[in-house]
């Protein structure tokens, strides 16, 4: 059902490879392998990964550092994952575990965020109704073809005033969608001060990831700030390499990392603002 490889070191336990029969994945099985690791040797435990697996050691406990390497020329992401014996999940204060599942992610663009974009419009459609929409718009940067991005979808979901919120609410399904109401939001929100979260899991991110934005009718900045950063393509490479400047402080404080970009889009905003006057 599951194999690991394994090293003993000096001061630690080196997993070398690690995976779990197709189907028998999603029952903890590797989870229990690490556990086993730990009870056993009593020591940190190292592995070094990729992108498609660094979630999962995430998902154990590991902290997970990027690196870059070169291959035929070319760089190339790697993760050194260390799970200290001294800070085991037990441990763990509810916002640690949130700031170590939910962590911030930078992806290369990839094109299907825009059909993501189009299945979960249609999605929003049929659960709030086309009748209390006035507009649904792809916003933030998987919304800028070959902008590098956290792979999270923005939406921003604009919403006849007459609308009952309530209903609105009710109206997704709360086992998919977390609602963030006045209360929750950690960022200012206009009215009706109403964000939805979509793919957030138990233990980490789904394969699709939303962020729902929900205001009434008006003259967004996250429109210009996406329409400007197409049409500047110098401004959107700006945009990324700050963005890679800041994941290495701000890897496990989303809200730190959004704030730290504020001020570029502030000021990009007051750009594209001058180009329409």
């Amino acid at each position: 059902m599951g194999i690991c490889g394994f090293r003993v070191l000096q001061n630690n336990v080196e997993i070398c490879h690690i995976a779990v029969a197709e189907n028998a994945r999603g029952k903890g099985i590797g989870s229990k392998m690490v556990a086993a690791l730990l009870d056993k040797y009593g020591m940190d435990i190292q592995a070094e990964t990729d992108d498609g697996a660094v979630d999962f050691y995430r998902k154990c406990g590991f902290e997970a550092t990027a690196m870059y390497k070169q291959y035929d020329g070319k760089d190339f992401r790697r993760w050194t994952c260390v799970l200290p014996m001294s800070k085991t999940l037990i441990q763990e204060s509810d916002e640690e575990r949130r700031a170590r599942i939910y962590p911030v992610i930078l992806s290369i663009y990839n094109p299907a965020w825009q059909e993501w974009f189009a299945e979960e419009k249609a999605n929003l459609e049929q659960l709030v109704g086309i009748e209390n929409i006035t507009k649904i718009s792809h916003i933030g940067s998987t919304a800028v073809p070959g902008l590098a991005a956290k792979p999270t979808v923005d939406i921003l979901l604009e919403i006849n005033e007459a609308t009952d919120i309530n209903r609105l609410t009710s109206a997704l399904p709360p086992q998919e969608y977390i609602c963030l109401n006045k209360e929750a939001l950690t960022m200012p929100t206009p009215p009706p001060h109403l964000m939805f979260l979509k793919g957030y899991l138990s233990d980490g991110f789904a394969e699709k990831v939303y962020h729902i934005h929900v205001r009434y009718p008006g003259d967004w900045d996250e429109l210009r700030f996406r329409d400007y950063l197409i049409t500047h393509p110098e401004t959107a490479a700006e945009y990324a390499d700050l963005k890679h400047s800041l994941f290495k402080n701000y890897e496990h404080d989303r809200d730190g990392y959004t704030n730290a970009k504020s001020e570029f889009i502030k000021n990009t905003i007051i750009k594209a603002k001058s180009v329409l006057k």
